[in-house]
């Protein structure tokens, strides 16, 4: 059985069933398939890939775990109008399949891999159920007989979201901004979509740059090469002007919204 056979058995013996399911290169690649989960009203439409949940290997220490997100065809995770990419993982041995949002971690590589916390595994097979933070680039894991309950996790994925961006540079003109941010390092930024907000903080993480409260109108990702550097990937949103900050308490806003610790 494919990982994929695996993760929409466990679906189907939970309650969900399989209504459609669909390879998009119509190979024998899995990777990715449109699949239709239905149970009554309910009914979700993903994009799937999904792979073996592995040891992280050579080169790293520690007792993590990675999906390895190979695929069959070129460049970024793909997405559809109408479908959510969602990743899974299997891990055999615990029994537990983890989830990730296939938006936040499309530009990673081809054969990149989303690490996964051997506690987060650990805690699903104990208990069920588990998520790992931060909320802009979680993970969920479910046991087998608890695979529905990566549902609700998949489904909140869509909700409109809010982060702070350590940009590279930025031009407000009136009502219109451009931020380019790099997409790793700035690592909320990979999490933002069309239509979500975002504001724009300092390097410590503890200040804004400007009080604005922005709603991303377009986003571009490029590969950025310089000599005797690896390459980057950049992001440039686009953005119109949404709201405004009024708290003093900047340091406290922020927290949550970035990637770094906000300093005193």
């Amino acid at each position: 059985m494919s990982a994929l056979d695996v993760v929409l058995e466990k679906f189907s013996e939970t309650g969900w069933g399989v209504a459609a399911r669909e390879s998009v290169s119509g190979g024998r690649s899995v990777n990715p398939s449109r699949v239709d989960l239905v149970r009554g009203k309910q009914r979700f439409l993903l994009l799937a890939y999904a792979w073996k949940i592995t040891h992280e290997g050579k080169g790293r220490t520690g007792m993590n775990y990675r999906i390895q997100t190979t695929r069959s065809h070129e460049g970024d995770l793909l997405h559809e109008e109408g479908r959510q990419t969602v990743g899974f993982g299997v891990d055999a041995d615990r029994e537990v399949i983890a989830a990730f949002d296939g938006w936040t971690k499309r530009a990673t590589g081809s054969s990149s891999s989303v690490h996964i916390d051997r506690a987060t595994l650990d805690k699903a097979a104990a208990d069920g159920f588990a998520v790992e933070e931060p909320h802009w680039d979680s993970r969920a894991a479910a046991r087998y007989s608890d695979a529905h309950l990566l549902l609700p996790w998949i489904s909140d994925q869509q909700a409109a979201r809010t982060a702070a961006v350590q940009p590279l540079e930025y031009v407000i003109s009136d009502d219109e901004a451009t931020v380019v941010a790099d997409l790793w390092n700035s690592a909320p930024a990979a999490w933002l979509r069309q239509n979500d907000r975002l504001v724009l903080a300092n390097r410590e993480g503890n200040d804004l740059l400007d009080t604005a409260i922005w709603r991303i109108t377009d986003l571009k990702v490029k590969t950025v090469t310089k000599e005797g550097r690896n390459p980057r990937r950049n992001v440039t949103f686009t953005c119109r002007r949404y709201g405004r900050v009024t708290t003093v308490h900047k340091a406290t806003f922020l927290a949550g919204l970035t990637k770094r610790e906000p300093t005193p």
